[in-house]
């Protein structure tokens, strides 16, 4: 596992969040789990926007995440799914329940949009803090699970799935 802080020049990121905060960004409503479910029914949604997924992108902002893609840091040879999470504040933390993103060995990289008190979890205790502009890279085989947040209105997050150079 590995951590990248300040992942983003200064005005890459700005561009990035002005645009996924912006007026012709769509997210779409959708569900967090199938099973494993941690938390109550109620609270096992989010809102979605995919980027890249079978083979090519699929969204007009595309061009926006590239520059996470294409970084040295990650080393991306071939690129499986990249999609934005965003789920809104709730009162208490809400753990939505470990999963695995791909059944395939592969890598996942969890970039964090902004800041809050929401976090990423693995099965052996390790949290991964929201910081705006960070960039976790850990092996997609490893159980992990988001949570909401209660000091922001919102928690958002890029997820990548890949393979990368060894």
């Amino acid at each position: 596992m590995k951590i990248h802080d300040d992942f983003l020049p200064d005005d890459q990121f700005r561009y990035l969040t002005n645009y996924m905060y912006g007026p012709d960004f769509s997210w779409h409503y959708g569900i967090i789990l199938d099973e494993e479910l941690e938390c109550d029914e109620l609270d096992n949604i989010q809102f979605g926007h995919i980027f890249y997924s079978n083979f090519q992108p699929q969204s007009p902002g595309f061009s926006v995440i590239e520059p996470i893609i294409r970084s040295p840091k990650l080393k991306v040879t071939s690129l499986f799914r990249v999609k934005a999470n965003l789920n809104v504040r709730t009162p208490e933390i809400v753990r939505h329940g470990f999963h695995v993103d791909l059944p395939y060995k592969s890598t996942t990289a969890i970039y964090y949009v902004n800041t809050n008190d929401g976090y990423t979890e693995f099965e052996d205790g390790t949290k991964i803090e929201s910081v705006e502009n960070r960039l976790v890279t850990f092996d997609s085989s490893l159980k992990h699970t988001g949570t909401t947040c209660t000091d922001s209105k919102i928690r958002c997050v890029i997820n990548f799935n890949y393979t990368s150079e060894l």
